[in-house]
């Protein structure tokens, strides 16, 4: 009688051991996800922070605004263009590479590489403006929202992925 039972006691045993790999996996993930948000979270804030603030002062410009408030502008624009250089220059983890534990595993590289990229999308778009503040050109002002545009949503979707993977909340999203 104790013959029948053999199976389904390592078929639950079995069944344990993937479960609590699969935790693990998890785990590890979040804790891939927080030493990323550890090392780079404060940078990406405050990168978000200018970005939103510098978005907000091209609100107010107007085709007779002086010359102390273009400046001001440009000033700003060069500030969040640092902070979004630096975000583009992150070294990015390798963790989750080449698993096949999950969808989390692949998301954490792919939410990483993304924001970097967002980043630079966002360092571009500061450097259009930062050309429309001197040069005055209509051009250069349609670029920059329009690599605003195209940063933010890349930008907004990918650092929200990582505070997910991390299970924290508020991402610095544009």
């Amino acid at each position: 009688m104790s013959a029948p039972r053999r199976p389904a006691v390592l078929v639950m045993l079995g069944c344990a051991t993937a479960l609590a790999a699969a935790g693990c996996a998890s785990s590890s993930i979040q804790a891939d996800a927080t030493a990323f948000l550890g090392e780079h979270g404060l940078a990406a804030m405050h990168a978000a922070a200018a970005t939103r603030s510098v978005e907000s002062a091209v609100g107010t410009l107007t085709p007779s605004s002086s010359r102390s408030q273009l400046q001001a502008i440009s000033r700003a624009a060069a500030q969040a263009r640092r902070g979004d250089v630096q975000a583009g220059e992150w070294n990015l983890a390798t963790s989750g590479e080449g698993g096949e534990e999950g969808l989390e595993e692949e998301d954490l590289p792919r939410a990483e590489t993304e924001t970097t990229e967002a980043a630079g999308e966002l360092a571009n778009a500061m450097a259009s403006l930062q050309r429309y503040v001197h040069a005055r050109t209509p051009s250069a002002l349609a670029a920059y929202k329009t690599e605003l545009d195209r940063g933010r949503e890349r930008w907004d979707e990918s650092v929200s992925q990582l505070w997910h993977l991390a299970h924290r909340g508020s991402p610095p999203t544009l």
